[in-house]
């Protein structure tokens, strides 16, 4: 498995492997002191990737709370979600971390995220000897053309469908505005929802 760390040209960062992780990680843990990486897996099991960040992406890996966690394959994007982006003995972070939701839409952001990517670096390589396997794991697929694999399509496509919108207010119905029983009530703008007496026409 060979993984790269990509970056868009705002900075957002993500790590994308040429397989698909078998384990979920649940957060990434940057080593400043020899620039490694090393994902943490839900099962508390570990992986320490093996080619050091360079220097000078530090400082955009330090404005990164969450990191993009993909994979593509024959073209496609097949893995696409977002992790705790944590650096290694620095508990303030942690509990910034704390305050920050992941995105709302995981596979919509993460395809925003690799079509926009315009640079980056190796990270990981199963075979470090293998001088041919340091190119960038996209391989030819340009990244603005990356579609989800039929998989993920599916979900995707569910997670942008317009959500069904609340049903507005109706009209008034007898009996249910002056007592506070009715949400109707309690949301017109008059406040409580009255129904005027009917006039008696013996009058």
């Amino acid at each position: 498995m060979n993984i790269d760390l990509l970056f868009t040209s705002a900075g957002e960062a993500g790590l994308i492997s040429s397989e698909n992780l078998v384990k979920k990680l649940a957060g990434v843990v940057f080593d400043t002191e020899n620039g490694l990486l090393t994902f943490e897996y839900v099962d508390m099991d570990f992986l320490e990737l093996n080619i050091p960040v360079e220097r000078e992406f530090y400082a955009a890996l330090d404005k990164c709370q969450q990191i993009h966690i993909g994979a593509i394959k024959d073209g496609n994007i097949a893995q696409a979600y977002q992790v705790p982006f944590m650096f290694l003995d620095d508990p303030y972070r942690g509990e910034a971390l704390q305050s920050n939701a992941p995105p709302t839409q995981p596979l919509e952001a993460f395809g925003y995220f690799v079509k926009s990517t315009v640079f980056g670096q190796p990270v990981h390589r199963e075979d470090l000897g293998d001088e041919s396997a340091m190119g960038c794991v996209l391989g030819d697929a340009v990244p603005s053309a990356l579609q989800f694999a039929p998989h993920l399509a599916r979900r995707h496509q569910m997670e942008i469908a317009p959500k069904a919108a609340p049903n507005a207010p109706g009209p008034s119905v007898p009996g249910m505005g002056a007592g506070g029983g009715s949400a109707i009530g309690r949301i017109s703008r008059g406040g409580a929802n009255t129904i005027p007496p009917k006039k008696d026409d013996s009058e």
